[in-house]
This record gives structure tokens, sequence and C-alpha cells, in this order.
């Protein structure tokens, strides 16, 4: 057998001990939604927070939200707080908003792929139409209860759009 050194090979890998016709899962466009409310009230706990962590690639500290895919999928702040992270009645973090259907124990890799995943979304930055993260989600419809994030790609990668309803 061959040492994985590449996806590649690990997936050569896979076909010799699953089956020649194994194919790993491939990214599929979808819409992931998220309760609004709590995704407004994880960037509010960004924005207010005097500290940031850093997550894989970002330059620099400032209010951000980082979408994860392992145990199921979420959307995470990246504000730094001086009081312990504590969880709620239900026994969730209150800085971490699972997706719709995408809680602990789910496997997005169906949908996802098959690698882990970790996006930063900046909340202070422009969108592509001008308006920042943080604005979105402030000036959402009354009616809005959902945070939309929807995921395109192609051979340049993935490309990600937000919108609320």
């Amino acid at each position: 057998m061959t040492d994985p050194t590449t996806p590649e090979d690990f997936d050569a890998l896979l076909r010799e001990v699953l089956d020649e016709d194994y194919q790993p899962p491939a990214r599929q466009n979808c819409t992931l939604a998220f309760p609004l409310d709590k995704v407004r009230s994880i960037a509010e706990l960004a924005i207010a927070a005097r500290k940031h962590a850093l997550g894989p690639g970002d330059p620099d500290a400032r209010p951000r939200l980082w979408w994860i895919k392992g145990d199921g999928t979420f959307l995470m702040s990246n504000g730094i707080n001086n009081t312990p992270n504590t969880r709620d009645a239900d026994g969730n973090w209150h800085h971490i908003v699972y997706a719709d259907n995408w809680g602990p124990n789910t496997d997005p890799s169906t949908v996802l792929g098959s690698e882990d995943l970790h996006e930063t979304l900046d909340l202070t930055q422009p969108l592509p139409d001008g308006q920042t993260l943080i604005d979105l989600l402030r000036t959402a419809p009354n009616h809005a209860t959902r945070f939309l994030l929807h995921t395109s790609h192609d051979d340049e990668g993935t490309a990600l759009t937000m919108t609320t309803e």
C-alpha cells in the first residue's frame, strides 16, 4: 500500500480498501439555514469583545464569525471575553450556532465534501453589495427568522453569499 501524503493518494488508498469505484463525496451547492436571532447574538458578542481570536489564515484580529464543518456544521464567534465559556439550558455553547439539521453527531460531508472546513466571515468588511455582515444581520426584516449561507463550488473554489429570510 502507498503512504497517503496527498488527498489524491488518500483517495487511491481508499479505492484499494473499499472498492475500485469509490469516489470521495463531492461538495455540492447548498444553502444552510441558521436561526437568525442566535447568529445575531454571536455576531454582537464578536463586535462587543475587546479581544478576538485568530483563525487559520486570518491576517489580523477583528470581529468575525467562523463557519466550521466537523461534528455537524456551525457558526462560531471569535470574540474573547473575560467570562468563562458557558452553556445554555440545553447544554449548547453560547458562542456557537448550529445549522438547521446539522447539529452535533451529524455528518455534513455528504453535502459539504469530505474534508473538515473552516471559513472566516468578517463582520466589518463590506460584502459585494457594499453592506457589512453585521449590518445585514442588524437590518434584517422583522419577519426574518433565518440567516442563510449559500455555497457554490467550481474549479476556482467555494463562493459564499449570505442573506436573511
